[in-house]
């Protein structure tokens, strides 16, 4: 037994040494996998909050351009209403009232969509402030932070930029609002000639200035739609090294789950082997309790004999004074015999030398009365001392059968010691082998104890790498469905932006075309000469509406390409779902 409890012990000490290398290099590689999650958590963050600002800056440089279309054709109505407005003919025909009220209408338009273009970019602004605190919150990145710097300076250039062409719409739109005031309520036009023919020129000089801005407003634009292409490019650069690393996680995750398998099983075996040694240990429990109690009647049995040998060692001794007792009153007895013997022998010397003188005195009776009467004496004597001879040889034979009594007393005495003796050597023995079992189990008791402490361990230890193992799923599953979400809010707001750039260019080339018709038309006027340097403009923005649509349709193959992403990243979730 003792071999084989040295056996299980060295055994579990393996098997220890083992699981605990085991959760040391499980913990390493969890604390690993944090780290790691940490750092793409704020990578993911910094990005998300970038890709805001970038849409914000390009819906805002999308409006922009908006607003110099509209400027344009209130510029062109803002003619068509002075020269209507100099001509001060007052006959009011359907044309006169619909170009009047729709220069009143695109010039309101105009401030309204200033305003909101305004308080947009005031919303922006904050968002710059937001991303330089997160900026310098992750200056521990290193490069990571340079090129977010270096993101966040570009996007503030344009969002200068777009500010001062917001100053200069404004402009335009006040003096949109003068010519507007410029008029009485008569309908007349208040300032004179040589006013208008300045004013005409200044606002020939602003056309021409505005169509230039609104050319520089477009290659800025595209160069800004080329730095985001490229950081497209970058972002999907860092999507596919976000998905190497979901990869690796889920490499991880599969290598970990095996290993959380085998040390469920582990953990399965250990359950048995404790169950085992439960049962094993009630079990011997209840032979130790039949033991103890069998001990225990033994004791008391023990305890039982040897109060009956002492009282037994008492009686004895009690017994063995009264032998002695008996012994002298047999000693006395016999000295007693030996005179009554003696008494009795001189009694018979006596009696026959009574009866020689009996005889004699017979004689001498014949010869003489006178000695009957010495002779009744004599023999009265005679009987007395034969009664008394009677009476020794009664008392001699009551005290010899008194003795064998007592001899035949001491012999079975002395066999029921020999007896109760040869009963305390057994009890002794089986006490003995009892206080040997209970050491050996009591051995066993103690290693079975520290095994089942030491498997309580382990199997905590084993529920604590279970539940961080849990843990470390579900963050790794809601990164990957918060990625999964951005994704899929990107692609749709570029799908969005899509479809509002195809709609914008669209309506644009129609405008075009219908401008150029009517330019074409026009030309045949000798008063409206002025507007042969709108042609040219015209022309010029019908060829950065057909590189805008070239841009556009690269957007459009990135995005499909962006497209194709999510999905993957959708079926990396729906895996990581069928996994958990």
């Amino acid at each position: 037994m003792d071999t084989d409890a040295d056996q299980g012990t060295s055994a579990s000490v393996v098997v220890n040494v083992g699981d605990s290398e085991t959760e040391s290099n499980k913990v390493y590689s969890l604390e690993g996998i944090s780290a790691n999650g940490d750092v793409i958590e704020e990578l993911r963050s910094a990005g998300e909050v970038f890709s805001q600002l970038e849409l914000h800056i390009a819906c805002s440089s999308e409006k922009l351009v908006n607003l110099n279309i509209l400027t344009m054709h209130v510029a062109t109505r803002e003619s068509e209403f002075e020269a209507f407005a100099k001509k001060r003919e007052h006959i009011l025909d359907d044309d006169s009232v619909e170009t009047a009220l729709a220069f009143d209408l695109l010039s309101g338009l105009l401030d309204s969509e200033l305003r909101e273009l305004e308080n947009f970019i005031t919303t922006v602004e904050a968002d710059f402030v937001k991303a330089r605190e997160l900026i310098s919150s992750y200056r521990e990145l290193g490069k990571a932070s340079i090129e977010m710097e270096e993101k966040l300076l570009d996007s503030e250039d344009s969002l200068q930029q777009s500010r001062d062409q917001i100053l200069e719409i404004k402009k335009q739109s006040a003096k949109f609002q003068r010519t507007l005031s410029a008029l009485d309520r008569e309908g007349n036009w208040i300032s004179d000639k040589d006013t208008g023919s300045l004013e005409d020129d200044q606002f020939l000089n602003e056309n021409a200035k505005i169509k230039l801005q609104t050319a520089e407003q477009q290659r800025h634009f595209l160069r800004m739609l080329e730095k985001s292409l490229a950081r497209e490019m970058d972002l999907e650069k860092k999507l596919t090294e976000s998905r190497q690393v979901e990869e690796a996680l889920k490499f991880r995750l599969g290598s970990f789950e095996q290993e959380l398998l085998y040390t469920e099983e582990e953990a399965m075996d250990a359950c048995e082997r404790l169950f085992e040694a439960e049962n094993s240990a009630e079990v011997l429990k209840g032979i130790s309790k039949e033991l103890l109690g069998r001990l225990q009647i033994v004791l008391f049995n023990m305890n039982g004999s040897v109060q009956r040998e002492a009282g037994l060692r008492s009686k004895l001794d009690s017994l063995v004074k009264q032998v002695e007792v008996k012994e002298s009153v047999i000693a006395s007895l016999r000295e007693n015999l030996s005179e009554a013997q003696a008494r009795a022998d001189g009694a018979e010397v006596r009696c026959k030398s009574l009866a020689e003188t009996n005889i004699e005195l017979n004689e001498d009776l014949k010869g003489s009365r006178a000695t009957s009467e010495k002779v009744e004496s004599l023999e009265r004597q005679l009987r007395e001392s034969d009664i008394q001879l009677q009476h020794a040889v009664v008392y001699a034979e009551a005290s010899l059968e008194k003795q064998n009594m007592l001899y035949s007393t001491v012999k079975d005495m002395e066999n029921l010691i020999e007896d109760l003796k040869l009963k305390v050597s057994k009890a002794d023995s089986r006490a003995d082998s009892a206080e040997e079992k209970l050491i050996i189990l009591s051995e066993a008791n103690a290693g079975l104890t520290e095994e089942i402490s030491f498997l309580r361990d382990r199997l905590e230890c084993l529920e604590a790498s279970l539940h961080q193992a849990e843990e470390t799923k579900l963050a790794t599953a809601k990164d990957i469905g918060i990625r999964t979400k951005v994704i899929t809010n990107l692609v749709m707001q570029m799908a969005v932006e899509r479809e509002r750039l195809r709609q914008q260019i669209s309506s644009l080339a129609m405008e075009n075309k219908v401008m150029v018709v009517k330019l074409q038309q026009t030309k045949k006027d000798p008063s409206i000469v002025r507007h042969d340097s709108t042609t040219a403009s015209f022309e010029r923005e019908s060829k950065e509406v057909t590189e805008l649509s070239a841009a556009v349709s690269e957007e459009n193959f990135d995005a499909g390409r962006l497209c194709s992403h999510p999905d993957s990243a959708r079926s990396d979730g729906h895996d990581t779902k069928q996994v958990r």
